[in-house]
């Protein structure tokens, strides 16, 4: 079975995300995805605390080495981190196929101290919130038609139908979202 890891660019392809600038937000929000459920296998209902210190997680060739970097706020993270190095990159290796050779941590200085990106603002927050409060609107034949052709492209079968639940999940709520605006009522 393949894994999905390995499909990632198709799929961005798939769902017209060609732009390199696409493709490098897609593998930021992956790497700290990835990182965050590491963090949770070792850490477990500790891990919340560790992310609010994080302030920024690469996975990058340095000089031919496959190495995560992660930037944290206070040494006390970065010495607790270090204690756990293995185990996080054994945990990116058995859950995401992610062989991470180096594990590097520094402490942020500056400005960077205050890039949270594991914590979302009061704003942000209350945004979501109202987000998920929209009602979706389910899709139409030639809607749901553009899915399934837009999916098609996806060799396994598994995946393939996970993301098109999820294409459609998010069209249907993003159909939901505008019919609700208050600029569409007027």
């Amino acid at each position: 079975m393949k894994k999905i890891g390995g499909q990632i660019p198709e799929v961005v392809d798939a769902l017209g995300a060609k732009s390199p600038t696409a493709r490098l937000n897609l593998r930021a929000h992956q790497v700290r995805a990835r990182y965050q459920r590491a963090l949770e296998t070792v850490y477990g209902e500790s891990t919340p605390l560790f992310l609010e210190h994080t302030n920024n997680v690469y996975i990058m060739d340095k000089e031919g080495v496959r190495t995560l970097i992660v930037y944290v706020d206070d040494s006390i993270f970065a010495a607790e981190l270090n204690a756990q190095r293995e185990l996080i990159k054994l945990k990116l290796l058995e859950l995401f196929g992610e062989d991470v050779e180096e594990f590097q941590i520094y402490i942020s200085r500056g400005s960077y101290k205050a890039n949270h990106p594991y914590l979302a603002s009061e704003d942000e927050a209350r945004e979501q919130a109202e987000a998920v409060a929209a009602p979706s609107i389910p899709l139409d034949s030639s809607e749901r038609r553009f899915v399934s052709e837009t999916v098609s492209r996806v060799e396994d079968d598994a995946l393939r139908g996970y993301i098109e639940k999820a294409m459609t999940a998010s069209l249907e709520w993003k159909k939901g979202e505008k019919a609700n605006s208050p600029t569409e009522n007027r």
